[in-house]
């Protein structure tokens, strides 16, 4: 049974046209600023996308959201795409 995440399909959505752009430039520097429109892509897509690259090795993905409300629909929309659940809250 493997343990790498599933990889969601192509979803159009804006940032799938700049994904192996940014995988470039953080496999090289390891900094890179994305800047799209609202519903791009860039908190639930490009976490998924860059999951199981070598430089990533083990380490986590941190997306930062100041909104509760979006936390939880960016959690909900990527275990969507994985085709999961979204984890249990660990307290509320």
């Amino acid at each position: 049974m493997s343990t790498e995440p599933q990889r969601p399909a192509r979803t159009g959505l804006p940032v799938e046209d700049v994904i192996l752009e940014l995988r470039a430039a953080l496999a090289g520097d390891g900094v890179a600023v994305l800047q799209a429109e609202p519903g791009a892509g860039k908190t639930t897509l490009v976490p998924l996308r860059l999951l199981n690259e070598a430089w990533l090795a083990g380490a986590r993905i941190v997306v930062m959201e100041p909104r509760r409300v979006a936390a939880r629909a960016a959690a909900a929309r990527m275990a969507y795409l994985l085709g999961e659940e979204v984890a249990p809250q660990l307290g509320t």
